[in-house]
């Protein structure tokens, strides 16, 4: 449980919460390791939040044949605030429906990357999103990331590496007009096995500078203090 910050408030600076905790920030679900601090829960929440905020601006529904362009100048933004990426993956499938849902497919592809406990959380978390409690940041994270039968989120974990946030994040997108199924829910999308989904997936780990967005720190916030109530929910484990 996010201990330091409540549904609609963002997160202040503390030195450890207690235990594994996880959020929804705009159009991504992201869990926090245990020795992750609360300053750099901050620091990864309105960051990345502000690269979401100015990629949608400039691509308006993340529409899929400008998905290139919204990644890259979403990277573009993060690496102007201090994230450096580490490692970069794409994966691009033609068809999708053969992983039976969504949530299936963002385990397999991303858990990949991740450590075992690392993944044991990333689960915890999906799996919590599927639970009543947590109705409300699904709410948030489908708002953000479905545009009748498009979808694109980021989804990813936090670990604290030498005193610096590492992030390892997978974004996702995805199309369902062959079956003119609307997306109900970006992350529970059940396939339709006579379907024909196409489907991107990039996964990057980066790691926050703190001393370089230190001095970015103020501005980023003032820039988002109109969505941050919006937009950031606690996700219940």
């Amino acid at each position: 449980m996010l201990s330091a910050i409540d549904e609609h408030v963002p997160i202040q600076a503390a030195q450890y919460d207690t235990g594994h905790s996880a959020a929804v920030n705009g159009s991504a679900a992201v869990c926090y390791m245990a020795s992750v601090t609360a300053q750099m829960k901050e620091d990864v929440m309105y960051s990345t939040l502000l690269a979401q905020v100015e990629s949608d601006r400039m691509f308006p529904n993340r529409p899929m044949d400008r998905r290139k362009q919204w990644h890259d100048n979403y990277r573009d933004v993060l690496q102007g605030l201090g994230w450096a990426v580490k490692d970069f993956n794409e994966t691009e499938l033609g068809n999708a429906s053969p992983y039976g849902s969504v949530d299936k497919l963002v385990m397999e592809l991303d858990g990949e990357d991740l450590e075992g406990p690392e993944f044991a959380l990333f689960c915890d978390m999906i799996g919590a999103l599927r639970r009543p409690v947590n109705s409300d940041p699904l709410r948030v994270l489908d708002k953000m990331a479905v545009h009748d039968h498009d979808a694109a989120f980021q989804i990813g974990v936090v670990s604290n590496s030498e005193g610096k946030a590492l992030f390892k994040c997978g974004a996702h997108q995805y199309n369902s007009k062959s079956d003119d199924t609307p997306i109900s829910s970006a992350l529970f999308f059940t396939f339709d096995p006579d379907s024909e989904v196409p489907y991107f997936s990039i996964n990057q780990t980066m790691e926050l500078d703190a001393a370089v967005y230190a001095g970015m720190r103020d501005t980023v916030r003032e820039r988002l203090e109109d969505v941050v109530q919006d937009l950031f929910r606690e996700i219940e484990l």
